[in-house]
C-alpha cells in the first residue's frame, strides 16, 4: 500500500481530530528524522500509523486478537488506552501490508517506550507526544529537550506520562518503567 492509500483509508477510519493529529506525528517525525540519524520514508510511515487501531471498539479488538494470535498483557486488558499500540502494529502489518519490523515495533512501542529502544521507537514515541497540534501541559518543555537530547527528553515525557496515569489511579505498564530506568541507566554510565 503506498502512502497515499494509507492516508486515505486513515481519513475514512479516523475522526478528524485524530486525523490531525495522525498527520502531525508524521510530519514531526519527518521533520526530527535527520537530527536523530533516522530514515526519513521510515519515520513517515511509522507516524501515519502509530494510532491506526486507536478508535477500535471492544469487537474490534477481539477480533483482531483472535484472528491473528494477538495476546494482551494483563496491563492491557485492565487499561485500554494501552491496547492501541500493541494491537497498531498487527493492524498495520495486516491492513496496511507494512513488514519492517523496525516501523512495526515504533507503533508497538510507541505509548509504552520499552528497554532499548531503537531512534525510530524513541522519535515516534516523542513525536506522538510534540507533535503542533498536541495541546498537553508538559509538550513544550520536551520540545525544547529534543531539540538537544532526544534521551534527556524521553526521559522527562515518559516521566510525564508516569505521573498523568498516577494522577488518573491507572496501572502503569511495567514497560514504561523499565524505560525510564533503561535510560537513566545509560546516561550514568555515559553511554
Amino acid at each position: 500500500m503506498t502512502t497515499d492509500e494509507m492516508i486515505v483509508r486513515l481519513k475514512a477510519t479516523q475522526v478528524e481530530r485524530r486525523f490531525r493529529h495522525t498527520m502531525g506525528v508524521a510530519a514531526e517525525a519527518v521533520r526530527l528524522a535527520p537530527k536523530f540519524g533516522v530514515d526519513g520514508d521510515k519515520a513517515y510511515i511509522a507516524g501515519l500509523l502509530h494510532d491506526c487501531a486507536k478508535n477500535f471498539s471492544e469487537e474490534q479488538v477481539e477480533e483482531y486478537c483472535r484472528k491473528y494470535g494477538v495476546v494482551l498483557d494483563p496491563y492491557c486488558k485492565t487499561e485500554k488506552a494501552l491496547v492501541h499500540g500493541f494491537l497498531g502494529a498487527t493492524v498495520a502489518r495486516v491492513d496496511y501490508g507494512v513488514d519492517d519490523p523496525e516501523i512495526l515495533n515504533a507503533i508497538y512501542y510507541h505509548t509504552t517506550g520499552r528497554p532499548g529502544m531503537t531512534p525510530l521507537e524513541k522519535l515516534i514515541y516523542i513525536a506522538d507526544m510534540t507533535e503542533p497540534g498536541r495541546e498537553i501541559e508538559q509538550s513544550e518543555q520536551i520540545r525544547e529537550l529534543v531539540e538537544e537530547d532526544i534521551d534527556e527528553a524521553l526521559i522527562y515525557a515518559i516521566g510525564c506520562s508516569i505521573k498523568h496515569v498516577i494522577k488518573k489511579g491507572n496501572l502503569i505498564h511495567p514497560d514504561s518503567i523499565f524505560a525510564r530506568n533503561h535510560l537513566i541507566e545509560n546516561r550514568r554510565r555515559g553511554s
